[in-house]
């Protein structure tokens, strides 16, 4: 298990320019940043340029951006999975759930595949941690998707139906 700091800093080398970019996005000097990363004695990298790292990161759709979240939350035994954009309360309710199925069958598939030599590899099993939070998030747009239909019809409600 890796620790948070590692996923940081995979982070920050996975942005595009690297960790020169992230220390230029953060305004501080690169040597400074990439000593917080490694840290070197008398250098600790802040909770709030931790933060700002997995945001910007997130921003330009990096791979990494959830590897220091997913690092604490795996010693907690959770997992963090990016949330679908805002969705709208007319949505497909039903596409959502046909969504869902087919994430869950990806995994099912996945699981079923990399058992079949009774051997189950790292790649084999970071391939269904990702296909997991795609079932994850499909299941987050379905509850979103429901919670906007029920406000959307307890407002109705409220105005006495119209």
């Amino acid at each position: 298990m890796s620790s948070m700091i590692d996923g940081v800093r995979r982070a920050a080398r996975c942005y595009p320019g690297g960790v020169e970019a992230v220390a230029l996005r953060l305004g501080k000097s690169h040597s400074t940043l990439e000593k917080e990363l490694r840290g070197a004695p008398g250098y600790k990298l802040g909770f709030e340029d931790a933060h700002e790292i997995m945001v910007i990161c997130r921003d330009v759709g990096s791979d990494c951006a959830l590897d220091g979240f997913n690092a604490q939350a795996d010693g907690l035994g959770a997992v963090v999975t990016m949330l679908p954009e805002g969705v709208c309360p007319n949505s497909c309710t039903g596409g959502m759930v046909a969504n869902l199925m087919r994430e869950f069958s990806d995994v099912i598939a996945s699981v079923g595949e990399s058992m079949s030599d009774g051997i189950i590899t790292p790649n084999e099993l970071r391939k269904i941690e990702a296909q997991w939070g795609e079932v994850v998030a499909a299941g987050q747009s379905l509850l979103r998707g429901l919670s906007a239909k029920v406000m959307a019809a307890m407002g109705r409600w409220k105005d006495g139906g119209k």
